[in-house]
Formats: structure tokens, sequence, C-alpha cells
């Protein structure tokens, strides 16, 4: 069953731009949500929590809240115990709200389960269930100022959480933390927030040096050890994942020199890229692990395009450059030396790398009806999942 539905994850951040949950979309091969994901009689739900909610914070792995539409038919189903503590049920806006509803979702929240109430307009058949709803998502996008301002009025007297959803760049994320939201659903964090006058640091100009010399097909050990041994931090870090269990190596090593012979210069490039992602960057943690985990994507995915696989995992990381470093996509060639393939695929996403791109983030982003149909479905299901895997046991080894 698994294999036959589309899966994307949607981050939902706090004021603080820290991860603390995902809203699982799906999609059967009919188009509609899949109530198999509930059978209690099966593991499915448990391993879909696992797998697309498991992050790494702090140095400790946590399972999130996962946020998962419920309508009308999956209301009444019965779900898996263990789900209370896990998911967050997202009440979709076409249930009507009746005395039988109300008696379920009544019954849901005594169970344990946090109620959530999706796409909200305010309406007067609310007020049988408001006092056990914990959160309320709006779309700010489709809710206008005025109704936005009648509806928080509404909600005022009620102690529920809101969560602003399709915010979409860092400035409506601080427009919506002013008028009091404390959660936030969009790839805001993916934005690119310039600052007038900011001196790019020293450890973002090296990390901008070794994109460059990884994009460098002559790219040769010693050069990369010129860079690297500029930011200690990182060379450090470097010489600790060499050494650990990940690697299974004979003997100890000290240097990059010695880490470059004993694992290969492509071996190393992949690994100077996810030290470099993972707490050395003063970005949301959301940031680099969507990174990682496009990054992941487009390398699996990239035979199926004739693409190399290890530029396309480059380019998989490029495609988040003018957040990290806080400067427009089309400035990066500027700052980073790319081909014009690259560059045209990372501001206009032209040509067969753009297409790959682009198909890797329609896919993540729940967007699958714009897909270019060079790529199987499946396929990309199968990369994402494998993708957020290694990315998490990525971000452990490194921790």
């Amino acid at each position: 069953m698994i294999d036959q539905i589309l899966l994307a994850r949607q981050p939902i951040l706090n004021a603080d731009c820290e991860t603390v949950g995902y809203e699982l979309l799906y999609r059967d091969q009919n188009g509609c949500p899949p109530g198999e994901l509930f059978d209690p009689t099966s593991a499915t739900c448990e391993v879909l929590l696992s797998a697309y909610t498991g992050i790494l914070h702090k140095g400790s792995m946590r399972t999130l809240p996962a946020f998962m539409n419920i309508n009308e038919e999956l209301l009444f189903q019965d779900l898996p115990s263990f789900a209370a503590e896990n998911v967050v049920l997202e009440i979709v806006e076409d249930v009507p709200i009746n005395a039988k509803t109300a008696e379920r979702i009544r019954h849901l929240a005594d169970k344990g389960f946090k109620i959530a109430l999706d796409d909200f307009f305010w309406r007067d058949e609310f007020t049988q269930i408001m006092d056990v709803v914990d959160i309320v998502k709006i779309d700010v996008l489709a809710t206008r100022k005025n109704a936005l301002f009648n509806t928080l009025e509404k909600l005022d007297p009620y102690n529920i959480t809101l969560l602003a959803e399709k915010v979409e760049n860092i400035f409506e994320f601080h427009r919506f933390r002013k008028l009091g939201f404390q959660l936030f659903q969009g790839y805001f964090f993916a934005y690119p927030e310039k600052v007038e006058g900011k001196r790019v640091s020293g450890n973002e100009l090296t990390i901008m040096e070794l994109l460059s010399e990884l994009n460098n097909p002559d790219a040769t050990p010693e050069r990369l050890q010129q860079i690297i041994a500029k930011d200690p931090r990182l060379a450090v870090r470097l010489i600790k994942i060499v050494n650990s269990a990940t690697f299974s190596l004979q003997r100890e090593i000290s240097t990059i020199t010695e880490a470059v012979v004993l694992l290969g210069l492509q071996e190393l490039k992949r690994w100077a890229l996810i030290v470099s992602l993972s707490g050395t960057l003063d970005v949301p943690d959301e940031l680099c692990r969507e990174l990682l985990i496009r990054s992941k994507m487009c390398e699996m995915v990239a035979p199926a395009y004739g693409v190399d696989a290890s530029l396309a995992f480059l380019l998989g990381i490029l495609s988040g450059a003018d957040a990290l470093f806080s400067i427009p996509m089309h400035e990066l060639h500027e700052h980073i030396s790319i081909s014009d393939e690259m560059h045209q695929a990372l501001t206009q996403r032209e040509g067969t790398l753009g297409k790959l791109l682009s198909d890797v983030i329609y896919f993540s982003h729940y967007e699958w009806n714009r897909l270019s149909g060079l790529i199987d479905e499946s396929l990309l299901l199968q990369a994402q999942a494998e993708s957020i895997r290694w990315a998490l046991e990525s971000q452990k080894a490194v921790s």
C-alpha cells in the first residue's frame, strides 16, 4: 500500500524558527486521501511517523508530531492508540460541525489527540467544539485583512494556538508573528533575508569558497585542505566524522590529506558539505535539513535525467545558497564559481538540470501537478523516503 501513496511533508515552525512538527500530505493513485494510513491492524502509520517526522535536535533523536488531514470519513475510523501522542488531527474545512461530528471530535480529544481546524473561517457552529480545539490554522493568503481581523477577534476568548499557513517569505513571518500567531507553515525559512550593509563572515566566505571548489572538476586534495583549514571548527568536525564508526577505518587519521587518501576526494567533498551545513551557519535547522534532503534526492534521481550524480547533489545544495548567505540567487555566480548551465538551472529552472531541480522541489512541496513527467512519481517517492533517512543519519554522524 505504501508504495501506491504519494507523500510530502511540510514543516511547522514556532516563532523562534524551530521545527515543532510536520504536516504529512498524501494522495493515493486515485487522488484521494488514503484511509489505509490509519488502519489500526497495520504498522503503516507508525512507520510513516518514524520515517517522516524524525529529526535530530541538539544531539538527540526526536519524533515530532505529525499533522494529518482528517475528512468526515476518516473522522469516524478507529485510530491506532499510539497515534494520540504523535498525531495532530487536522479537521478539514468541509467537515460539517453538527451534533454527530462534534461528539466524535470531543471523544478523540478525550483520548488524547490534539485537534486542529484547517483552513479556518469562523462559523457559529464552531462554538460546539472550540473548548477542545488546540490549534486553528488560517490560510493567510486566502484570508484578507478585514476577514483576518474579524476571525482573530472571534477566536480571542478561546485558549487556542494560532497557526499561519502559506507564509512564503520572512517579511510575512515577522508580520504575522506580531499579530499573535505562534506557529507558522510555509517556506519562509528558505527565503533570503538580505541585510543591507551586511558583511559576509569568515565562516560564510570559507563555505562559499568550498562550494566553488566542489564545483571544480579539477579540484585537488591539496586545494580542498587549504580551504577547510581556514575554518578550524570545520576542519576539526570533519576529522572527527572521518574517525567515527561511520567509516570504520583501520587507523585514526589526523589531517585532511590523510582523509582524502583513505576516503577518496568525492566522498570527502560530500562530508565537507554535510559538516558545513550542520550547525556552522546561523540559519534555521530546517533549512539545512531541507537542503540535505533535496541534494540527496537530486543525486538519486539524476540518472533518470542523464545528469551526473555528484553534480546533481551540488545543485541541490546550491539551490538554497541565497537563503544560506542572504544574497539574491541571480548574484550567486559573483560569489561562487558555477557554470552557465548551473546558473540557468538555479535562476530560471532552465535546461535538464533545471527540470531535475524543479521536479524534486515540486514533489517535496506537494505540487505534484507541476511535475515535468520526465520521471515516474514512484521514483521520486522512493528517493524522498531514502533521502530523509540519509539526512537524519548524516546529521547524527556529525553531531
